[in-house]
């Protein structure tokens, strides 16, 4: 335990003796000072526990010793008796005044000081004790201000990566703080493209909440599958959506995965119209799905507010060409996919596809369902 340090000051050298060995008596830690200036500077140095101030003194009363200490941020809460031998009332107010703790009188009554000055001691160990209780109350604070504000940043990131990633796949990002992951790269990836055909026509010719009741059906399943296969969405609108694979999480055989996930979803497709069938809907709706392998720039593009996951490369223009050349029920596929496929995949060759306003051509695969 640190021992408690007292300071007494007094200009005679008999009353420093006295309360010298008076205080050490109880083992407490004496230093002595025998002017008001000797007094502040010692405090300067180091600050005691408590000062023990005689008030008549030369050149510096212990009331302007008092006042100084007092002033001082460092030493506003230090505990300071007062000793006289002048008339104890009027004295007493005066002591008061100046920043006095306590008040004795002379001749020093040696019960009395010890039991000021440990009662003295331990009000200041308390007022330390709440100090330092606040403190740590303040710095729990700063540092639940700053968790907090943490918190937000990541359901913030949390949400923006919700809208392009599957749940688990945003969540692990944003707890392992792999963001950097989002930063513009070049990576292989497997497009899956997915069109409604007809959609127009529904718009036109049925009731807007009969077509919000066939689309949500429609997204609904489709959503479930994305997250099921690790998708990451780029585009997800009425009639078309974009997902892609082996990023940002990386998968195995990405082109295994988005055919699995295509032929799930035109099975699920073919279900949802005959359950639509069954509700009197009979929409005149097609699937047409695309997929393509290839290199991509891939990043968070947008603006303030609205950010979205892209893959920006030949392979998305292919995909989508892809899509649209593909049959109802067919799933048609560009060569590096099928190169990745098992062999019972069931693959057979499409012929080449002519992009007339590109000039250029591909081999194309298909599968169908």
């Amino acid at each position: 335990m640190k021992p408690t340090n007292i300071l007494i000051v007094d200009d005679t050298p008999e009353n420093i003796d006295l309360l010298k060995a008076i205080l050490e008596s109880r083992n407490y830690v004496v230093k002595t000072a025998s002017s008001g200036a000797e007094a502040l500077k010692s405090i300067e140095d180091s600050i005691p526990d408590l000062v023990v101030l005689d008030v008549m003194m030369p050149e510096m009363s212990g009331y302007e010793v008092c006042q100084a200490i007092r002033k001082n941020a460092q030493t506003a809460l230090l505990p300071v008796v007062m000793l006289t031998a002048l008339d104890p009332a009027i004295e007493k107010v005066k002591g008061i005044e100046a920043g006095a703790d306590d008040f004795l009188s002379k001749p020093i009554n040696q019960a009395e000081l010890l039991a000021r000055v440990d009662s003295l001691l331990r009000i200041a160990g308390l007022q330390k004790e709440i100090a330092d209780r606040n403190g740590e109350l303040l710095q729990l604070n700063q540092n639940l201000e700053m968790k907090v504000a943490q918190q937000v940043q990541e359901i913030e990131n949390l949400n923006k990566l919700k809208r392009s990633l599957p749940a688990d796949v945003a969540t692990k990002i944003v707890a392992d703080k792999q963001e950097n992951l989002l930063e513009p790269h070049r990576k292989e990836i497997t497009i899956v493209f997915f069109e409604l055909r007809g959609f127009g026509n529904l718009v036109v010719e049925r009731e807007p909440e009969e077509v919000m009741i066939i689309l949500n059906d429609f997204h609904q399943i489709l959503g479930k599958l994305i997250s099921q296969f690790n998708g990451t969405v780029q585009r997800f609108s009425c009639d078309e959506i974009v997902i892609f694979f082996n990023d940002p999480i990386p998968v195995d055989n990405a082109p295994m995965q988005a055919i699995n996930l295509a032929k799930r979803f035109t099975t699920a497709f073919s279900n949802l119209k005959v359950r639509w069938v069954q509700k009197g809907y009979n929409p005149s709706l097609s699937l047409g799905i695309g997929v393509a392998t290839g290199f991509a720039t891939l990043g968070m593009m947008g603006f303030e507010g609205r950010e979205d996951y892209t893959a920006i490369g030949a392979v998305t223009e292919i995909v989508s060409r892809l899509c649209r050349e593909a049959k109802s029920g067919e799933i048609l596929m560009d060569m590096r996919t099928q190169s990745r496929l098992n062999a019972d995949s069931g693959v057979k060759p499409r012929g080449s596809i002519m992009f007339r306003d590109l000039e250029k051509s591909i081999e194309a695969f298909k599968i169908s369902q």
